[in-house]
């Protein structure tokens, strides 16, 4: 890649020295909000970091991304005395410039448990070698337990001074001169000089991510969700810091009964995940690309950026982001989803379709001022629908963007949600794809299965053969003993082999399938469907058989059946059971 595109400048190589680039996040005109939010480096790397540096080895590429009007960003400078606005954001080498920010200021990290802490690497000038610090390296006089002091002393003449007296006295023979350099060349490490690219403020997310790629390729491709959170950082920085303690909290069980995001089906949602639903339900937007274009403050009629439009959509962002993570509201939309068998997050095959259909639910609540109980019957079915249908597995941001803007044409919630369902879910979406493809499928973990298996949550069945709920067993809260229940193969493994029939494919199709208590399964081992089943079923009269079949969607008298036509007819049964749980909604 050239530096150079259609005569405008792409990106223009430098190299800075690492005290320039320290100064610069000082004064503020780099960016560096990391330094307020988790340190993911181990203190290993922190340490491999330096000693790379320090034997003058390469560490890689800083890559800054120009703002074009770094005025009234609202982030504060790491140095709380200085005025200035940001010119860079960094797109590439925010932990290595965290690391060297945190060592060479003497400054803390928020580390795992979200507290600050001083990350300590010390270094044995004897041995040359840097280690993370530890009690007994504190207890060593050999060692310089923190680098920071080299960093941050004044006198280094007097440091090195003291250091080689403290060792003379423990009669540690050592070259003064020798020490004294290796002392200094710690100190040095301000003088590497790192190649920085500085991308244009002219490139868009996507040229931008292109670079990242081809000059990082062990790292992972930009999204336009990532860069949606860096112009937070630079926009809105309490904003990224709020919907990321949201994040981070949806996965802790709250113990003091605080109200937490931590949800009945253990749902725990990323920072993209929530940004889909603010800008779905902010803008309409299902592409991220025009969603960030939109925040920049880009009027894309006249094809211009400007401030003005910029802190109005971020204030529209604002209000969305503030009602998105509204505990109300999320836990209402949690309770929607729970309350129709989907009893654990991963029933939710589709996350993209939970969170278009939070913005949706949104959309119903604050725009359209829907009344609670229709917009949660509307909800239900186009949450199932979105599901059963992978409304957004193929092409999902131009579907949610085809389908917002079909919403913003209508202004009509109520049309839009029975038109998308009626258009879609067909007498042959019902009748031929769902039973001869949908669910002609050996995974259990597809999206068909898990619906089907929140059909029978939503129905209150129990377990086969045992007075234990599905639901109950599928509540991620409850941890019971391994194999307490299993997924049963009705036609079991063995005997299908010797009938010559061994592919996974074909032996572990879903329509096999069936939740068996344990005690049950051991029982059956490789039996013949025809010999074990009415041994279970024994005891039952014609009408309790005739009922359990209708519960578990299997045909009469399968037992007798050939393997392929007890497949075909569970199938379609199962797909009735779907089709009788969606209508029921």
């Amino acid at each position: 890649m050239t530096n150079k595109t259609d005569g405008n400048m792409v990106f223009n190589p430098t190299h800075v020295q690492i005290g320039n680039l320290i100064t610069m996040i000082d004064t503020g005109d780099i960016a560096l909000p990391d330094l307020q939010r988790l340190f993911i480096w181990t203190k290993t790397k922190v340490r491999d970091l330096l000693d790379s540096l320090y034997k003058g080895l390469p560490v890689g590429v800083i890559i800054l991304w120009k703002i074009a009007e770094p005025k009234q960003t609202g982030v504060k400078p790491i140095n709380i005395g200085t005025k200035k606005e940001p010119t860079y954001l960094v797109i590439d080498g925010q932990q290595r410039l965290t690391a060297l920010y945190s060592i060479i200021k003497n400054k803390s990290v928020i580390v795992k448990n979200v507290k600050k802490e001083k990350v300590k690497i010390a270094f044995n000038p004897i041995q040359e070698k840097f280690e993370v610090w530890n009690p007994a390296i504190e207890k060593n006089p050999e060692w310089i337990s923190d680098v920071s002091e080299i960093f941050n002393n004044a006198a280094m003449f007097s440091f090195i001074k003291n250091y080689l007296k403290r060792n003379e006295e423990k009669d540690v023979l050592m070259d003064e001169d020798l020490i004294a350099s290796r002392i200094e060349g710690v100190r040095a490490i301000q003088n590497y000089t790192f190649p920085v690219l500085e991308l244009s403020s002219e490139l868009d997310p996507e040229e931008v991510s292109e670079i990242f790629v081809r000059i990082n390729s062990k790292g992972k491709q930009l999204t336009q969700s990532d860069f949606i959170l860096t112009l937070m950082s630079v926009y809105w920085q309490e904003g990224r810091d709020i919907l990321e303690k949201f994040c981070t909290e949806s996965h802790i069980l709250p113990i003091t009964g605080k109200p937490s995001p931590y949800n009945i089906i253990n749902i725990h949602p990323t920072p993209e995940n929530m940004i889909r639903a603010i800008i779905g339900f902010a803008f309409r937007r299902g592409k991220l690309k025009y969603a960030y274009l939109t925040l920049k403050g880009r009027d894309f009629e006249n094809k211009v950026t400007t401030p003005e439009l910029r802190g109005k959509n971020f204030n529209k962002f604002k209000d969305a982001q503030q009602k998105t993570l509204d505990l109300t509201n999320w836990h209402d939309f949690i309770k929607i989803v729970h309350s129709i068998g989907f009893a654990n997050e991963k029933l939710v095959s589709s996350k993209v379709a939970f969170y278009t259909t939070y913005a949706l639910y949104l959309i119903g609540k604050c725009d359209y001022g829907i009344d609670s109980l229709e917009l949660e019957h509307l909800i239900k079915r186009y949450f199932v629908f979105s599901q059963i249908t992978q409304r957004y597995s193929a092409s999902p941001e131009s579907t949610i963007e085809q389908d917002l803007n079909t919403l913003s044409d209508l202004n009509d919630f109520r049309a839009f949600i029975d038109n998308t369902i009626h258009t879609n879910m067909t007498k042959d979406f019902w009748e031929i794809r769902l039973p001869q493809d949908i669910l002609k499928t050996s995974s259990t973990n597809s999206f068909a299965f898990s619906v089907y298996t929140a059909a029978l949550c939503y129905f209150d069945t129990n377990v086969a053969l045992s007075d234990i709920k599905l639901r109950d067993y599928l509540n991620p809260f409850i941890k019971a003993k391994k194999n307490t229940i299993d997924l049963h193969h009705i036609f079991p493994k063995k005997y299908l082999e010797k009938i010559n029939i061994s592919t996974r494919r074909e032996v572990n199709q879903i329509a096999n399938m069936l939740y068996l208590e344990y005690k049950h399964n051991i029982k059956i081992g490789d039996k013949v469907p025809g010999d074990y089943w009415p041994d279970l079923l024994d005891g039952y009269s014609p009408d309790e058989i005739n009922t359990f079949l209708r519960t578990y969607d299997l045909p009469q008298d399968f037992w007798n059946m050939k393997y392929s036509e007890f497949l075909e007819e569970r199938r379609m049964l199962m797909a009735n059971k779907i089709r009788d749980y969606f209508n029921s909604l």
